[in-house]
């Protein structure tokens, strides 16, 4: 099996590309690598013998001939579209997600407490636990079902320090 993730270093798309290399899979990723919190998730899967990387979707075309069972998942308008070959499988439309190397700004908070606060009215999704069954499904070829989990503060506090510490080493770059 053989995944293409575009984009591979928006954070979801990290995230979703990361969980298919630790179950072995073979990832294509795509993406221009435009900033440095790119660069940097880069190198978090860069060295991954199962990964390749092409900036443009064109590039891939010219390097990789497309099989039959290979799976593709675009992330676009707040939603993952997944298709096999040229036949478009599944939309999922994502729930309100947070999770490492999100981009915080767009939650509108400045300190950590108003984050989990956010998360906590907002019912956010932790990407881990999406993914855990956004991983299962794909894998088995099911139907995604997102079942909205209730989360202790203190989990989601602890995820949010971890959440935190990797903003903070986004602004040292």
């Amino acid at each position: 099996m053989m995944v293409t993730v575009n984009p591979c270093f928006h954070w979801i798309g990290y995230h979703l590309t990361s969980s298919l290399l630790q179950e072995g899979i073979e990832v294509i990723g795509i993406d221009p690598i435009v900033d440095a919190k790119s660069d940097l998730l880069y190198m978090y899967v860069g060295r991954n013998s199962n990964f390749q990387h092409f900036f443009q979707r064109s590039d891939k075309e010219n390097h990789v001939q497309q099989s039959k069972d290979e799976w593709e998942v675009d992330l676009v308008d707040g939603g993952l579209l997944v298709r096999q070959g040229d036949e478009e499988r599944d939309w999922i439309e994502l729930p309100l997600l947070y999770g490492e190397w999100m981009d915080i700004q767009t939650t509108g908070v400045q300190e950590k407490e108003e984050l989990v606060q956010w998360i906590m009215e907002h019912q956010a999704i932790y990407i881990g636990n999406f993914l855990e069954t956004f991983m299962g499904n794909f894998l088995d070829h099911q139907p995604l079902d997102i079942q909205q989990r209730v989360e202790d503060k203190d989990i989601i506090t602890e995820r949010v320090d971890a959440l935190w510490n990797c903003e903070q080493l986004l602004r040292k770059i």
